[in-house]
Order: structure tokens, then sequence, then C-alpha cells
């Protein structure tokens, strides 16, 4: 009798219909500002951008124009940011350096509203040798932790004037390599990548990035969110935490960067 009642439970459950669930979503305009803000130590001008978060699902952010944006450096130069014309949200400051030790404060008028944040660089240590083994006829990164100091590089990786780029191919890839000098669960479980491989003579351009401690705690956060979600220890989702004032998201970084180009061969 059970055994029978068990099947009959099973082909019930197996044939039953599905109804369709619908739910709203709150797609009020959240009134947050989104700052993307990284002052570095190159002598180039400095860019900060704004955007307003996108209300719908797999929507876009939308520029927010029109703001003031300053920075001061210490308690001397400022320096104002002008926004692109070609490129709406996009602001842009004079040439200047961003000094290690110095700590930088930013402003931002939007629509009435005042927004602030601060931060300082530290230094970074120079970059190892770059690593990479060969895979078949290719060849792959190979990215290792190395000092005491939190960081991160970015490697940008083209072949595009290779006799390997054939037409309509992508010929170019990016791999962002985190050392935030942290002991997370969910990052030493997280999800593995897509191997990333490249032919011989590639160009491999590389910018290491020192890290404040405000600046990793929000990178670690960030991480949390994206790379290192879809493991087992995924934490509850939120947003990133932030060093800017009430009503914006985001993060204002100092940072100081080495760089280096390698060709593989």
């Amino acid at each position: 009798m059970k055994i029978r009642m068990t099947i009959l439970l099973f082909i019930s459950l197996l044939f039953s219909c599905e109804e369709r669930y619908a739910t709203e979503f709150d797609l009020a305009n959240s009134g947050l500002l989104s700052v993307e803000a990284v002052l570095t130590n190159e002598n180039i001008n400095q860019k900060i951008k704004l955007s307003i978060p996108y209300q719908q699902l797999n929507g876009s952010s939308a520029p927010a124009t029109g703001a003031t944006v300053r920075v001061q450096e210490g308690n001397g130069a400022i320096y104002t940011f002008i926004e692109d014309v070609n490129n709406p949200g996009a602001y842009y400051g004079p040439i200047f350096q961003a000094v290690s030790g110095t700590v930088y404060t930013l402003q931002i008028i939007y629509k009435g509203q005042e927004y602030r944040a601060q931060d300082s660089a530290v230094p970074v240590t120079p970059l190892t040798p770059l690593q990479y083994q060969k895979v078949n006829e290719l060849f792959e990164l190979i990215l290792n932790d190395s000092g005491q100091d939190p960081y991160y590089i970015d490697h940008r990786v083209t072949w595009k004037n290779t006799g390997a780029c054939a037409p309509g191919i992508s010929c170019e890839g990016r791999i962002v390599f985190y050392d935030l000098k942290s002991i997370d669960v969910n990052e030493i479980y997280k999800p593995a990548k897509e191997q990333f491989l490249f032919p011989a003579g590639a160009i491999v351009i590389r910018n290491k990035y020192s890290v404040s401690p405000a600046y990793r705690t929000f990178l670690r956060s960030v991480l949390s969110e994206t790379e290192w979600r879809g493991g087992v220890f995924d934490v509850d989702r939120a947003n990133a935490t932030t060093n800017l004032s009430k009503g914006a998201i985001g993060f204002f970084a100092v940072t100081t960067v080495v760089s280096d180009v390698t060709v593989v061969n």
C-alpha cells in the first residue's frame, strides 16, 4: 500500500500544472548618484564618471550631466573637472599627478545636492617579471600572489598586429588579478574562470595599482557580488561599501600605479 501511494504521489507531481508567477519590481528612481573615480600618479587628465543607476532589468545607466566636480589636493590646489561634450557624464580634470600620502577631497554638486569623499594613495611595490606558460601552441598567464601589501594588476593582452589575428575576430583581452591580502571563504571557493589563451607575439600591458585600506574594503565588497559569487559560501546581496557621502554609490579612490610592457615569445 505504501509503495502504491508513493507511485501515485510521484505521478501526480509529474503531471501537475505549473502556474506562472508574476512579481512586480519597484523600479522607482532610487535618487542615487553613481560615482566612478580613480585618480593616479600618472601625469594625465584625470577622469571622473557620473551616472544614474538604471531602473529596469538589463537596462543601462544614464549619464549624470551638468554637475560641478572639483578635487582638492590636501589644503592646496583645487582642480576643476569639465564635462566632455562628446561623452556625457565623463568629467576630465587638468593634467596632474596624485601624490602618495596626500589626502584628496572630492566635491560634487549635482541638482542642488552636494556629495563628498576623501582618499589618499599608498605606495605600490614594483612589478615582478611577467610569468606565462605554453599550452599546446598557445600561451596563458600565470597569476600568483606576491609581496605583503594589497594591490591589483590590470593585464591588457593584444595580438592584433600578428599573423595569428584572423579577420573579424577580436584579437585582444583583459584580465584583472586581485591580491587584497584577505582571507575570504567565498574567494577561496569562487567559481573557476574560463581559460584565456593567446598566441606568441602577443603584447601584454600591465598596470599595477596600490590599494588604500578603504579602497580594499570597497573592492572586497564588489568582488563578493561579482567574481566571487556563485560558489558555496555566497554572501547576502547588498550595495558595495562606499566612501561617498549619503545619496551616492561607488567609490573615490586615489592610487599609485606602475606599468610595464612584455612581448610573449
